[in-house]
């Protein structure tokens, strides 16, 4: 896929707790986004809060794991449970910036139905 020159550059930081499950899955549900939604146009970093202390002060992390989207703005922090996409792309405002395309649903014709 090539990068649209005039789409945004996102800026995103994970901050995880080490190998927790729930840090693993929170890393897999943001780069499925920044690989679906974002390829070419993200600097997406993952940071283990423990090896960082520096900057979860400077970001104000209060919480485990966060996503934090520094560009484009507005800032915006999420915080928990980071394993839905829907949610994280709607906290992201993705579903405004990126719409999903998404196939028509099938209705059968009536002559299906027995």
């Amino acid at each position: 896929m090539t990068a649209d020159l005039s789409a945004p550059r996102w800026a995103l930081t994970l901050y995880v707790s080490g190998a927790s499950p729930r840090s693993a899955e929170a890393i897999e549900t943001v780069r499925r986004i920044c690989d679906d939604d974002l390829a070419g146009q993200v600097d997406f970093t993952v940071v283990n809060a423990a090896d960082h202390p520096d900057l979860v002060k400077r970001d104000h992390i209060l919480a485990l794991p966060t996503l934090v989207k520094h560009s484009p703005e507005p800032l915006r922090q999420l915080v928990g449970n980071l394993t839905d996409v829907a949610r994280v792309r709607v906290g992201l405002d993705l579903d405004l910036a990126t719409p999903v395309t998404r196939p028509p649903s099938r209705i059968p014709d009536e002559g299906a139905l027995s």
